[in-house]
């Protein structure tokens, strides 16, 4: 027996069909309008997607919380825009279900080309649609709004209340960028310090930091007070006050000085300072700085060791005798000189090391950092020239080898200032003995590290030659020129520090550009780089920071378990 299907003709045109549901064919059914279901927003409105103006994220959800950066036709992007159509999202499904369809399902996406500035998002989306338990499939064109809406970080950066406390971070000296690189260094290695600052300015001597609460404040002095010294004094001003609620505005500024000394650095330590130990009324190199500066003298006695002719300088005992503390030679200054000859004081040394001196590797090599000893040493610009060496007492006898090049300072051949030489007539007592040279580092691989910090003015002094402008002319150009140099120091100290994204600086990267014709992410990239290269040259700087890292992390995780138990307790 042979089975035959019935046929109908379509409901609509008439077209002789295998029955279906609809009992409509396939010319009829694609007529449905599924582009107007898709194409509908909440409310009947267009489809919109929310940018921040200022940090350009975009609102991941409507609930005005979380913003998030994408790039341009992402697949990120697609989904976020996928989003926010409410006929495929399942958040409107009333009015589909109203013009008689059960599902929508995207096969394919893509995105349409639209000019930057024209705020719209274009895609072409592939839908598949059940209609009566039969599916079509349609190529729509969706468009979305761009709209500005501004997110909650960029709210409360512009807000003029938001933050109630500024740590004014200063260095009063010539080349205070120097003294801030530890600073810096410590800041950008610890993202927990980073976290609760609100936004950072450059000034003259160092930078001003703002926090929300003035606890997050004295947190982030307190950490910085362990990596260098520092008096820190706390003001408060009155901003608005309301007696019927009794509550007020209070605004606390943390002014944090740090000791005007420097890694390096040549200091005259005056006869009626106190604290200073058996340095009193002579000449210091200083050797390390941390929550305390470490000195040495410089016309160190061979019968002593290395330790008992250091002193630690605290921060308090140098406020209370700031004048007592000249600072005689800067890292500026150095010169370099080459190692002819190095013999050990100390005999058990000598004989320890057998006729080939031990050089310091590291901890692990079982040799002592410093030992006294006897340096020949020539300038490094005298070779070829004369025949003219130097013989010294140094502390880094276990550093130095024959051929080493070493950076040092020249008093025989030295123009003093004025201040330099009323110091040591005054305060150096009679009976110490003034060396001519002073050894302070071994150049490793040969390079210099005594460059002066921030000489990279050498551009921005070059003038370009045209014709004579107006002085209205004049003054803007000279307005425009230091709002540029302003921005560009403070994405460089930003990018040093770890602070160079957009919750924590903004900038505008289109709206400068440095004398060599670099952007500013390119500028940063080549003053993250500089940085890097200086810490890996230095490891006495990067052991000091972890050794403040390691304190920080255990005072963070006894705070934190201080909080737990009180919250217990409540």
């Amino acid at each position: 027996m042979t089975l035959t299907t019935s046929m109908i003709p379509c409901c609509t045109c008439g077209t002789i069909i295998a029955p279906n549901s609809s009992n409509q064919c396939a010319s009829c059914l694609a007529t449905v309008d599924i582009a107007s279901l898709v194409r509908r927003g909440p409310g009947g409105c267009d489809l919109v997607v929310h940018q921040c103006r200022k940090c350009r994220r975009y609102e991941r959800e409507s609930n005005n919380k979380h913003f998030i950066y994408l790039e341009p036709e992402s697949p990120e992007m697609m989904a976020l825009l996928l989003k926010q159509i409410p006929a495929l999202s399942g958040k409107s499904t009333q009015y589909v279900k109203r013009a008689g369809v059960q599902a929508l399902q995207v096969l394919d996406s893509m995105f349409i080309w639209t000019e930057p500035n024209s705020m719209r998002q274009r895609l072409m989306l592939t839908i598949k649609a059940d209609i009566n338990d039969v599916s079509i499939q349609q190529r729509i064109k969706v468009e979305f709004i761009v709209r500005w809406k501004e997110c909650p970080d960029c709210t409360k950066e512009a807000r003029q209340s938001t933050w109630s406390a500024i740590v004014q971070l200063r260095q009063k000296r010539d080349d205070s960028r120097k003294g801030l690189l530890i600073l810096e260094l410590a800041i950008a290695r610890n993202a927990l310090m980073r976290k609760h600052i609100l936004s950072v300015q450059t000034k003259k001597a160092g930078f001003d930091f703002y926090f929300p609460t003035p606890d997050k404040a004295r947190h982030f002095t307190q950490y910085l007070s362990k990596v260098a010294p520092m008096r820190i004094k706390t003001t408060q001003s009155l901003v608005s006050e309301d007696k019927t609620n009794n509550t007020a505005n209070v605004r606390h500024t943390l002014a944090c000085e740090m000791v005007p000394l420097c890694r390096d650095d040549l200091v005259v330590i005056g006869k009626q300072a106190k604290g200073a130990g058996k340095l009193t009324g002579k000449l210091c190199l200083v050797l390390r700085i941390s929550s305390a500066v470490r000195l040495i003298t410089v016309s160190p006695s061979r019968e002593f060791d290395v330790a008992s002719q250091c002193t630690e300088l605290h921060s308090d005992t140098y406020w209370r005798g700031e004048s007592s503390y000249r600072l005689f030679l800067s890292s500026r200054r150095l010169v370099r000189f080459v190692v002819l000859d190095v013999e050990l004081c100390d005999e058990r040394d000598r004989y320890n090391s057998g006729d080939s001196n031990q050089v310091y590797e590291g901890p692990q090599s079982g040799v002592s950092k410093y030992a006294l000893a006897d340096v020949e040493v020539a300038r490094e610009t005298d070779f070829g020239v004369n025949d003219e060496t130097f013989m010294c007492v140094t502390h880094l006898g276990h550093l130095l080898s024959p051929g080493d090049v070493v950076l040092g300072y020249d008093l025989a051949s030295t123009v003093l200032s004025s201040e330099a030489e009323f110091s040591i007539e005054n305060d150096v007592t009679s009976n110490f003995v003034m060396p001519d040279i002073v050894l302070v580092k071994k150049i490793k691989g040969g390079q210099d590290q005594s460059r002066v910090e921030g000489g990279d003015d050498s551009a921005e002094s070059k003038h370009k030659k045209g014709k004579a402008k107006s002085s209205g002319s004049k003054k803007r150009d000279r307005r425009m020129k230091k709002e540029e140099q302003k921005q560009q120091k403070l994405a460089a100290a930003a990018a040093r520090m770890g602070l160079n994204t957009d919750e924590d600086v903004y900038f505008d990267e289109d709206d400068f550009i440095d004398g060599e014709g670099n952007t500013i992410s390119e500028a940063v990239q080549k003053e993250n780089e500089k940085f890097e290269k200086e810490v890996e040259m230095d490891e006495d700087l990067a052991d000091d920071l972890a050794l403040v890292e390691a304190e920080f992390r255990e005072q963070s995780f006894s705070d934190n378990e201080d909080d737990e138990s009180e919250k217990v307790d409540a």
